[in-house]
């Protein structure tokens, strides 16, 4: 019995896009000059292919059948399968059926005139001309012409190399500090190399970081290999209100190619030592919930209490190489908090979430004084900020920074903007040291607002209560955490959302 042989790799060679129109039936042209030259084609063969493109594209764009093509494309792919070079020729115009296609057939001159003439010509110059109908993903014509695999350049064949693995060098001692303005080029270029182009935008776009840098806005903090002086690492106290010494403890990355045992705890211990050198109140973080180990990482080495679930929040998309954690689906973080300012406050909490709140900050250590409040209707000047978060994220915060008479009303005006603009979640923070808090969060309770936590000193100095509205299915099995704490108080926000749901 002959072993059966493994499948030919399919060799990709070009991709192009061109504009629905037909005067650029030349460039279509001139790609599949290139491919026939690149792979020797004789000259019949090199003009049978130009053909077959030259009325493939020519069909697409007469056959588009939409008003306005300024910004639709046509694209061409050419690549090498099976012992055959296919051309894909796929766009996005109205779906056809060659069934009901008039079909050409050389029978006299004046058969040149009807339809089918280019469809004839591309079955002629091919092996195989296929149709296919993708959907959403519009149609696509698939030529095919067969071709000797010795004509195919050597450099673009694969080679199937032993994989060896990895001899990572271990990191005996590592220098930490705040970085400086020469270092950043090199954070940049780091994260590249742990994350591709999937962290934030701030870290590849050198100007911006550079900018945050100069404002203190963002506070590098860098880790070197003693041994070889390599940068190894970073984390970065991220500084959202200039006025409010809060930080956001983040950006943090390991180069792979590294062994570094026990950096964690040294990253923790750095992180706590400068935000508290800076005079910061507090310090929280945003821990994605696709694996658990940054979330141990936080409350283990640095102490830090859960205090709220975010749902929908994290961005699309975002991957560490060489690690062993799941690509990060648009999902979920938890919120935790480390308190250096731990003086006594008064809060006014909703009755409903008294407990939990409650609850809430004996795990973060912060003594604060719980007052009930009646219905307390605000009154005077209301002030609230509405703002989007980077691009990737789709989602939208508001701030409420005065709770008063107009402040429902422009809650209300803020939720139908992010209603307008397609927000996958949207975010209010509600000043808890108010006697109308619990009145503001009834009420946004009603417009589908859920609690998601809460954050001491994070806006204007004074502790807030967080509620969610989430506009995208969200999958609390696939919500992994660390600890009881964090298990107790997802359970509460996803039954809290729930019951808003139902009222």
């Amino acid at each position: 019995m002959q072993a059966e042989q493994p499948a030919s790799p399919k060799i990709f060679l070009l991709t192009t896009e061109l504009p629905v129109n037909l005067l650029m039936t030349r460039n279509a042209v001139c790609a599949a000059t290139q491919i026939a030259e690149l792979l020797s084609f004789t000259e019949k063969n090199k003009y049978d292919l130009e053909v077959a493109v030259e009325e493939g594209f020519s069909n697409a764009v007469q056959h588009f059948s939409k008003e306005s093509v300024e910004e639709e494309r046509i694209y061409i792919e050419f690549t090498i399968e099976e012992g055959y070079l296919v051309t894909s020729i796929r766009e996005n115009g109205i779906p056809f059926d060659m069934n009901e296609s008039e079909r050409f057939t050389p029978e006299t001159l004046e058969s040149m005139e009807r339809p089918g003439l280019g469809t004839f010509l591309m079955e002629q110059s091919m092996d195989s001309v296929e149709y296919f109908v993708h959907g959403r993903d519009g149609k696509e014509t698939r030529l095919k012409k067969r071709i000797n695999n010795t004509t195919i350049p050597e450099q673009l064949v694969p080679t199937k190399t032993r994989r060896r693995s990895k001899i990572r060098p271990t990191v005996k001692e590592s220098i930490s500090r705040k970085a400086t303005k020469s270092d950043l080029p090199e954070i940049c270029r780091l994260a590249w190399k742990c994350y591709g182009y999937t962290q934030e935008e701030l870290l590849y776009n050198l100007d911006l970081l550079t900018e945050k840098f100069e404002e203190g806005l963002v506070v590098p903090i860098v880790t070197f290999d003693a041994d070889s002086g390599n940068l190894i690492a970073h984390q970065a106290l991220k500084y959202h209100d200039p006025i409010t010494r809060v930080s956001e403890l983040g950006l943090a990355f390991i180069d792979p190619s590294y062994r570094c045992p026990n950096l964690s705890k040294k990253f923790a211990a750095d992180a706590l030592r400068i935000a508290e050198s800076h005079g910061d109140k507090g310090m929280f973080d945003c821990s994605v919930t696709t694996h658990i180990y940054s979330q141990r990482a936080i409350q283990d080495y640095v102490g830090s209490g859960p205090c709220g679930v975010m749902l929908a929040i994290a961005a699309t998309g975002m991957e560490a190489k060489e690690l062993t954690t799941t690509k990060q689906e648009k999902g979920t973080i938890v919120n935790h908090y480390y308190a250096f300012d731990r003086s006594i406050g008064t809060i006014y909490p909703p009755l409903h979430h008294k407990d939990m709140i409650t609850k809430i900050y004996k795990w973060l250590k912060v003594p604060r004084n719980i007052e009930e409040s009646a219905d307390c209707t605000p009154a005077g000047e209301s002030g609230i900020s509405v703002f989007p978060l980077p691009n990737e994220l789709n989602v939208s915060f508001i701030v409420v920074h005065k709770i008063g008479e107009e402040t429902l009303g422009s809650v209300q005006s803020g939720l139908r903007q992010c209603k307008s603009e397609h927000r996958d979640a949207v975010y209010i923070f509600i000043p808890l040291g108010v006697a109308s808090s619990p009145y503001l969060v009834e009420n946004c309770e009603k417009l589908g607002f859920s609690f998601a936590g809460i954050m001491p000193h994070i806006h204007d100095g004074d502790d807030r209560i967080i509620l969610q509205w989430v506009n995208i299915s969200i999958d609390p099995a696939k919500i992994k955490v660390y600890g009881a704490k964090s298990a107790e108080l997802l359970s509460y926000i996803i039954s809290e959302k729930e019951r808003v749901e139902g009222l």
